[in-house]
């Protein structure tokens, strides 16, 4: 476990999370007029300080999460690259990761339809920006204590391939697939355009694990899981969750679609649709 105290003008008060590449700290400033405000540093563990394309994940995401202003999105606020130990200086989000639900158990599904929602209004706004995520996850989705759900790390966004051309170039400068292949949609295994719609497939696997306490597809090997992804029918989510409303069961359908064409055009409709679905079990009840 990391024994850092202090971090170029920041008191460490505890480790939060951390990653293969960098932890993440709650931290306050010690000086200037923001002295005493609390923040998250995500910092690159030593064996990655120098790395060339971890400290590049850490620019990018600083300089878009720095242009941003969502409330479903985590801001950046300061870029340190010259210390021992680069670092990002980020909103401190109190409260656990969807992941760290899911691992105590199934959340109740207003809770996790209320939660996806905003996730979809965040990234609607990403997307509106021109970027896509490439890895949307529970681990990357955080639910503050207050019910605020923000969207974080951007280490792996892009602009979206809103071109041949721009697409191309990307693949040229990338010689590798980001992403979590169990949330991975078929165009980013296959390593074709990326627009908002991939993100859209990896928020509908997100939303169908938060229902059904179980992903979607599973596999013994990374090989396997992406030939499911590719080319395996999209399992029904009644099936796994028999509580869950048919309509919810719908959504995930066509959020899951091979064909990014076939998914719902916008994140937008995402959002409504799950609100929809909340507010019909809510008068249900």
């Amino acid at each position: 476990m990391s024994k850092l105290k202090i971090l170029n003008g920041f008191q460490v008060l505890r480790r939060v999370a951390e990653s293969n590449t960098a932890e993440i700290f709650h931290v306050m400033r010690q000086a200037g007029r923001e002295r005493g405000d609390e923040y998250a540093c995500k910092v690159l563990r030593d064996e990655f300080a120098r790395d060339r394309v971890e400290r590049s994940h850490l620019e990018r995401e600083f300089h878009i999460c720095s242009s941003l202003d969502h409330p479903n999105l985590v801001h950046a606020y300061d870029l340190r690259l010259n210390g021992a130990r680069p670092f990002l200086v980020l909103d401190m989000v109190q409260g656990p990761s969807l992941r760290q639900i899911l691992d105590k158990g199934i959340p109740p599904l207003a809770s996790a339809l209320g939660w996806m929602a905003q996730v979809a209004d965040g990234l609607a706004h990403f997307h509106e920006a021109g970027y896509v995520h490439r890895d949307v996850k529970p681990q990357n989705t955080v639910v503050g204590d207050d019910g605020q759900v923000k969207v974080i790390d951007f280490a792996l966004a892009v602009r979206q391939d809103v071109s041949l051309a721009k697409h191309l170039l990307r693949r040229l400068v990338e010689r590798r697939r980001p992403g979590t292949w169990s949330y991975m949609a078929p165009e980013q295994i296959r390593n074709r355009r990326l627009t908002g719609l991939a993100d859209v497939y990896s928020l509908g696997v997100t939303l169908f694990e938060a229902v059904a306490g179980r992903l979607p597809y599973s596999a013994e090997s990374s090989q396997e899981l992406m030939e499911q992804h590719l080319y395996a029918p999209v399992p029904s989510l009644r099936s796994a969750a028999p509580d869950a409303p048919a309509e919810a069961d719908d959504l995930v359908q066509v959020m899951l679609a091979k064909d990014p064409l076939d998914r719902p055009t916008g994140m937008q409709y995402v959002s409504v649709k799950l609100r929809s679905i909340a507010a019909a079990g809510r008068t249900d009840g």
